[in-house]
């Protein structure tokens, strides 16, 4: 059986931006948890850091994703949040045994 492919994004956004775009990923996300091999999907904001969003995602597998990066309601998102974020860090994760 193959292992779901999970990942952590973070997002540290220009400071006064993080409205922006919380305002636009209600939409974004309850289409991505819809697709097809989307485990799971949670957009938090750090406690500490208001300007830090954090994604938390599980897929089926990798090609789930590949396929989600080809929506265009992904794309779109993409771009639109492009301008706002000054750092962006993508980690795949794996449960400890």
């Amino acid at each position: 059986m193959t292992q779901p492919y999970k990942f952590i994004v973070t997002l540290e956004l220009a400071p006064g931006t993080r409205e922006k775009i919380l305002t636009r990923a209600p939409e974004v996300l309850s289409a991505t948890r819809a697709e097809r091999g989307c485990l799971s999907l949670d957009c938090l904001t750090c406690t500490d850091n208001p300007d830090r969003l954090v994604f938390i995602e599980s897929w089926q597998d990798e090609q789930a994703y590949a396929e989600h990066l080809l929506k265009d309601y992904t794309q779109r998102f993409l771009e639109f949040y492009e301008p706002f974020h000054r750092s962006f860090t993508f980690e795949t994760v794996t449960a400890g045994s």
